[in-house]
């Protein structure tokens, strides 16, 4: 089965108190101007794959919940996504729910439940080789992370646990984490944990020093698989540092043993600020520990696949490319997975 493991799920609630029911979005009192850029970018991009049914100008939660089964749906290259989650940022020092500076919050019953409501509708519609998984989000900044943990681990069919550790103010190197690791480690629950420069939320922006790789020596330590996202590559080259070598040499020693412990995953390598690094990750890392991701909606646009320039795309391939309908998914110019 080809699975793309790292899909956001994004909404349009404003009542954060309703988000059992509904996605919360409300970054406009927290803003810094890259991040309400990108935010243009998505719904710009949103807009022209016909996400916006109902011709309002505001792309609804249900229709971009219709947009990604329509994508699935009719995708030639892609089996199964992870629908991500994301949890509120609750404050390390108290465990208190964080209101003004949680930009996106997206709940396990509320995204549960939507995977649930999505996989009955493939089998209604007779699709039965694809399918919809729920990748859960817990911080262990919460008070109450044990029962939070405990309802996805008993209560849903999670695949998986995204943290995002500058967006939700998570030390991950925090010894008050262990237990935390420790219950993902028992129920074998991959961390799929952002790494790298995260301009996608104010929050990341401000707290960037959070996003280390290295900090993930901690879960490690108390046997959790991890799913470092993106690669760690930066996202402008001028400002971030290029870590590929050293993330090289985290994952060869994490993966010593002859088990694999520590994976990357592909997802918004197709970022034209990006595409130089991709000759360098085939040459460094065996395929076996790269999964693939797309990282959608973020844009990826299919034009940085230049023939000859990104890692020896022919014209042809480059034509398929620019062609596919869903084209924001990384597939055709590079197997990774």
């Amino acid at each position: 089965m080809r699975v793309d493991i790292h899909v956001h799920m994004i909404g349009n609630g404003r009542d954060i108190d309703n988000v059992d029911r509904d996605v919360y979005f409300n970054a406009e009192d927290n803003q810094r101007w890259f991040a309400r850029l990108l935010y243009n970018l998505i719904e710009e991009d949103l807009m022209r794959l016909e996400a916006d049914l109902n011709k309002d100008g505001i792309i609804s939660t249900i229709e971009y919940i219709g947009l990604i089964y329509r994508m699935l749906r009719d995708s030639e290259e892609i089996d199964a996504i992870v629908l991500l989650a994301l949890d509120a940022l609750y404050s390390p020092r108290t465990g208190e729910l964080d209101r003004r500076r949680t930009d996106l919050f997206v709940s396990n019953r509320f995204l549960s439940r939507i995977v649930v409501s999505l996989n009955q509708r493939l089998k209604e519609d007779g699709i039965d080789n694809k399918r919809f998984l729920f990748g859960a989000s817990v911080s262990p900044n919460r008070r109450d992370w044990e029962s939070e943990l405990e309802y996805i681990l008993t209560q849903t069919d999670a695949v998986l646990l995204k943290l995002i550790p500058s967006t939700q103010h998570i030390h991950l190197m925090d010894t008050r984490h262990r237990d935390f690791y420790r219950t993902l480690s028992r129920y074998n629950l991959p961390l799929l944990c952002h790494a790298g420069p995260e301009y996608s939320f104010p929050e990341g922006i401000r707290n960037k020093r959070l996003d280390n790789f290295r900090f993930l020596e901690r879960a490690i330590e108390c046997g959790v698989n991890v799913i470092v996202a993106h690669c760690a590559t930066p996202v402008f080259p001028l400002i971030d540092k290029d870590e590929t070598q050293e993330l090289y040499n985290f994952m060869k020693d994490a993966n010593g043993n002859g088990r694999i412990h520590l994976w990357a995953d592909t997802s918004a390598l197709s970022l034209s600020t990006r595409m130089h690094l991709i000759p360098e990750i085939l040459d460094l890392f065996p395929p076996e520990w790269l999964i693939h991701g797309s990282d959608f909606p973020v844009p990826i646009d299919g034009w940085t696949h230049l023939p000859y320039l990104s890692h020896d795309v022919r014209p042809d391939e480059y034509i398929m490319i620019v062609r596919t309908g869903n084209g924001h998914w990384l597939r055709h110019s590079i197997q990774l997975y």
